[in-house]
């Protein structure tokens, strides 16, 4: 059985601090987390996605919801964003895109976590 533990943010009246965007994990064949990270603050790995066509991959990242995809699927999402035109690829995206070539060649999943 394989748990996944999501990190929730606290609200700020309690003194937590609000975490707001996208978080993104790479993880192994089991679906243990190898390496996180985050949108950017204007969000633009994200923008990118809302912008995309609705036939896209890119289209199917949720904002608000958990978003998984395998091997098959990444190496067409690498294919959609290397296509990207040069001024959209913020180095959030190039990270993606990183973390996406690591996970094909370890057949491992990235997940895409929406507030």
């Amino acid at each position: 059985m394989v748990t996944m533990r999501l990190i929730c943010s606290t609200d700020a009246r309690d003194g937590g601090e609000r975490d707001m965007g996208l978080g993104i994990r790479r993880l192994n064949r089991v679906q243990d987390v190898v390496e996180e990270f985050g949108d950017d603050v204007e969000g633009s790995f994200l923008a990118m996605c809302a912008r995309a066509p609705r036939d896209s991959l890119r289209h199917g990242v949720s904002p608000y919801d958990l978003t998984m995809f395998n091997t098959p699927q990444l190496e067409l999402l690498v294919v959609e964003l290397e296509e990207l035109p040069e001024e959209e690829k913020t180095p959030v995206v190039r990270r993606v895109m990183e973390e996406a070539h690591e996970t094909v060649r370890r057949a491992g999943y990235l997940l895409f976590i929406g507030d």
